[in-house]
């Protein structure tokens, strides 16, 4: 009977060691266009959430300005759009992602959460828009009647687009993604800072006072909050990044995050003032853009 030889395997031979402790995994051919459309994702989804819920609890106070903030959700969604369709590799065939509905599936079910969620939001602006023009009376039931219905409507979906991509990233095989479980409540949460900031910064520059009023601790809160899944997370994710940098390097790069993330808006929100105010939120965005990236090039450093 002819035996194998004690040469090295071939073919589909597995190595005789198998794959225990082995990447075998290929890091995705993603670019930055994915860190963007991460962050596009929930300053569009923080944004709307934020907007419709002040709108919904405070609507003598928030409604001047959520009619600035639905169109800018609108343009920074269609904007992540573009960067998920230009990211796929074969941009025409996104719409092969709607020919199913799977709801056990992140992916499936965060495309269906984000395609309703446009469609929404874009009733909402449709409305502003046809008030903001004459078309319609701003007092008339007709157009608080569909104002109201579609923000109430997109809510549920807005949440779910804003969590998919990190419950997608968490339950996939790539390293460091596959550990990171609280990376969805991370976004959740994050895409509600951020969504806070974003109001914020609208009443600023529209000179509403009694609405930057009321979102200056909320935004003060949600940084706080925010810490709470961002430092779980890096306790998911410690074995691999202790392999992949020595302690000083973690310790400078906590310390940034510490102070962009937390310590900084937090000063500049008690400062308050309108350039202070401006500069909290311009460091909560570079904090989460920054973190994002880290994320997405986890798979690439960790192969």
């Amino acid at each position: 009977m002819r035996t194998r030889s004690n040469g090295p395997p071939t073919g589909n031979v597995p190595p005789p060691a198998g794959y225990a402790g082995r990447t075998v995994t290929k890091a995705p051919n993603w670019h930055e266009l994915v860190v963007l459309d991460v962050l596009l994702n929930n300053l569009s989804t923080g944004l709307f959430l934020v907007a419709a819920v002040g709108e919904l609890a405070a609507p003598a106070v928030f409604a001047a300005v959520t009619a600035w903030a639905y169109p800018v959700a609108l343009v920074l969604l269609f904007a992540d759009l573009g960067c998920l369709v230009l990211d796929l590799g074969d941009p025409f065939r996104f719409h092969h992602m709607l020919r199913v509905f799977k709801p056990s599936s992140p992916m499936s079910l965060g495309t269906w959460c984000l395609t309703v969620f446009s469609l929404f939001l874009t009733v909402v602006v449709a409305v502003v828009a046809a008030v903001a023009l004459g078309w319609l009376p701003g007092d008339s039931a007709v157009a608080w009647w569909a104002r109201t219905l579609a923000v109430v409507g997109g809510l549920p979906f807005a949440l779910g687009s804003a969590a998919y991509k990190g419950v997608l990233f968490s339950t996939s095989a790539q390293p460091g993604w596959k550990d990171a479980r609280w990376l969805g409540a991370y976004l959740m949460n994050s895409a509600l800072m951020l969504g806070a900031a974003e109001l914020l910064l609208i009443a600023v520059l529209t000179d509403r006072a009694p609405a930057a009023a009321t979102l200056r601790p909320t935004l003060g809160l949600l940084v706080i909050l925010n810490a709470a899944p961002l430092v779980l997370l890096a306790a998911d994710l410690s074995p691999l990044l202790a392999r992949l940098h020595d302690r000083r390097e973690l310790w400078a790069a906590g310390l940034l995050v510490l102070l962009t993330g937390v310590v900084v808006p937090m000063g500049m929100l008690l400062a308050g003032g309108p350039v202070a105010l401006l500069a909290a939120v311009l460091s909560v965005l570079l904090a989460s853009l920054g973190i994002r990236l880290a994320i997405v090039r986890l798979p690439h450093a960790a192969t």
